[in-house]
This record gives C-alpha cells, sequence and structure tokens, in this order.
C-alpha cells in the first residue's frame, strides 16, 4: 500500500493515531447531523461497496489453498486482485468525499476501524498514505474544513 521509510524515534504513530481517533470519536455526536444528507448518497454508497468487497475478499482469503499454477489458482489470485485494486480505488474516492452526518461520519470510521490496525501492522505507514489520508479527511468532516 505504500513505501516503506525508515523508522524514526518519538511519538508512536499508533498512539497518535490512537489519540487523534478516540478524540474523533468523542467528537462525532457533537458535531454531526443526526440524519444522513443527500449528500452523503454517493460517499454511503461507496461505502457500501467497500464492504462487499471486504467480505469477498475475506471469502477469497478463506478458500482452500490451490496448487500454484494451476488455471482455478490463477483466476483465484485474479479475483483476489481485482478486489483489492477496486477497494484501493473506493479508499482514494472516500478520501475526496466529506461526509456530512452522523452516519457517514460513522461509516467513515468503521472502515478506518477496519483496514488500519492491519496496516500499521504490514506497512510502514506516512502521512501521504491513503489510509492516513482517509483520517485527515474524517477529521475535515468534524471540523466542517477547519484546520486542526
Amino acid at each position: 500500500m505504500s513505501q516503506t521509510t525508515p523508522h524514526s524515534p518519538g511519538l508512536s504513530r499508533r498512539g497518535a493515531l490512537a489519540s487523534v481517533l478516540a478524540a474523533t470519536a468523542a467528537a462525532l455526536p457533537v458535531m454531526a447531523s443526526a440524519a444522513p444528507s443527500s449528500e452523503d448518497a454517493t460517499m454511503l454508497a461507496l461505502c457500501a461497496e467497500f464492504w462487499q468487497l471486504q467480505n469477498h475478499k475475506k471469502t477469497l482469503d478463506e478458500a482452500p489453498p490451490y496448487t500454484f499454477g494451476t488455471p482455478h489458482q490463477k483466476r483465484h489470485e485474479a479475483a483476489l486482485e481485482e478486489a483489492c485494486h477496486r477497494q484501493w480505488e473506493i479508499l482514494e474516492q472516500l478520501v475526496d468525499t466529506p461526509a456530512g452526518s452522523r452516519r457517514g461520519q460513522q461509516e467513515k470510521a468503521s472502515i478506518l476501524q477496519e483496514i488500519l490496525p492491519p496496516s500499521f501492522d504490514a506497512f510502514d505507514l506516512r502521512l501521504e498514505s491513503v489510509e492516513i489520508q482517509l483520517v485527515m479527511s474524517l477529521l475535515g468532516d468534524l471540523t466542517g474544513g477547519a484546520q486542526i
């Protein structure tokens, strides 16, 4: 997902992110409207597609292993690659799609809860990574675009 960079000592990225996400979650009830706006329709459709792909990927991951190089294994890997690619495109679109309602913000937050833990375990994330850009987009949604 992202390129690796050398680890620098200092504030733990996990700790910093956990603090930001906790503050974000605490702000949700105060800053968001209760009803989804028509503006959220696109964002909510993207979220629904994300979850469909996530479930599809889990099904593919749970399939029994196939003999390497067989047509079945190649189809399986192609399906998994296609799902991952589309899911990545959705994440990039979500970065630029504001959530105007509490439900929309919660949908974005639930995706973050799904993708961030394994991403931090697997990758050396940076501010430029799509996962962190999604966090920043959500924070922008919560603050009405104000700089934090």
